[in-house]
């Protein structure tokens, strides 16, 4: 039976990465293709290239702090999850279900914030009622709250500085050929960038409570194993249902040319990967629609459409507590009814 829920727990993994991967495709190409500079094949492709190197050099960064920190023994032993594959269920799944709601209205939501939310719900559940000793780390859960804070402010404040930075050289340059071209070039390296964080970070916070389930009886080896599997989810992900929040992203926050898809893909990417050498879990869609932010900025407020803003900003906090209050309420009703 522990098998039958393991290999549950594997599947309903995959679904939450193949969200990621309909939903966050958006934050590696959304900008370029709402700059059409590349078209939505090929975007997808460049995604499942660079996502997997992330995955694969990097991923590991998130996936131990995540998995082995949130939810944790208090005796010290192993995490509570590899005797309870089950929660991991229940988890991917409400993060999954909810995630694939918000793809189909087009609103891009944070997978993070889903998956942590979940397991937090659901390692409440068990530390109250639970027969396996079980402790929700709350000093971590507050740095990884605070982080998500900060992600969108730094990310809109970094686009901000490097348009303003970098319009300095470009307007030196005469012809709008020319500039067009490079940052067509640019705009598909940071694109590429976005990509590769969200190997390392996306796919290490999916692939988190499956690590905890499987570390113990599977070795070290596991993590590359998970964060392949992971990378191969999200590029499934991207390529069959990732259009719709891609035209949110790239075209409902503000109108964007390739400058202003550059910036903002340059510093979403460079805030995540930072918070990803700390092991935390932050959202590329946080990021991604910061730099949007900042990046329209530049042109004035009034270039930035607030209702739009403002509605994404409210289903993020909307996604962390519903799914922190289901899971909560189904771990409770499997394990002690």
């Amino acid at each position: 039976m522990l098998e039958i829920v393991t290999l549950l727990a594997l599947t309903a993994t995959f679904y939450i990465g193949w969200n990621i991967g309909s939903n966050d495709t958006a934050n590696a190409m959304g900008t370029s293709v709402g700059a059409h500079v590349i078209n939505f094949r090929r975007a997808v492709a460049l995604l499942a290239i660079f996502v997997i190197l992330g995955a694969m050099l990097e991923g590991y960064k998130v996936m131990k702090p995540v998995g082995e920190g949130i939810i944790t023994n208090p005796a010290g032993g192993p995490s509570p999850l590899s005797s309870m594959p089950e929660v991991v269920v229940i988890s991917m799944l409400i993060a999954g279900v909810w995630v694939t709601v918000a793809t189909y209205f087009g609103v891009p939501v944070s997978t993070h914030q889903a998956i942590i939310g979940a397991l937090v719900g659901a390692g409440f559940a068990m530390s109250a009622w639970g027969e396996v000793p079980t402790e929700v780390h709350t000093g971590k859960l507050l740095t990884i709250f605070s982080a998500w804070v900060i992600t969108p402010f730094s990310a809109a404040f970094f686009a901000y500085i490097i348009y303003k930075l970098a319009s300095i050289p470009v307007r030196r340059i005469k012809s709008i050929t020319t500039v067009n071209l490079l940052f067509s070039v640019m705009v598909l390296f940071s694109g590429c960038y976005v990509a590769y964080v969200m190997g390392a970070n996306d796919v290490g916070t999916a692939m988190a409570a499956m690590y905890a389930v499987g570390k113990e009886s599977l070795g070290a080896g596991f993590a590359q194993q998970l964060a392949l599997f992971g990378a191969v989810a999200v590029a499934v992900g991207g390529i069959t249902y990732g259009r719709r929040v891609m035209r949110t992203v790239g075209e409902g926050i503000t109108r964007l040319e390739p400058m202003t898809a550059f910036v903002a893909q340059l510093a979403a990417a460079l805030t995540v990967h930072t918070f990803t050498q700390w092991g935390l879990p932050v959202s590329t869609s946080q990021s991604i629609v910061g730099g949007v932010l900042g990046a329209g900025l530049v042109k004035g407020v009034r270039a930035v459409r607030g209702r739009k803003m403002a509605t994404i900003a409210l289903m993020w906090f909307v996604t962390t507590l519903s799914a922190m209050a289901v899971a909560f309420l189904l771990t409770y009703l499997i394990h002690f009814f």
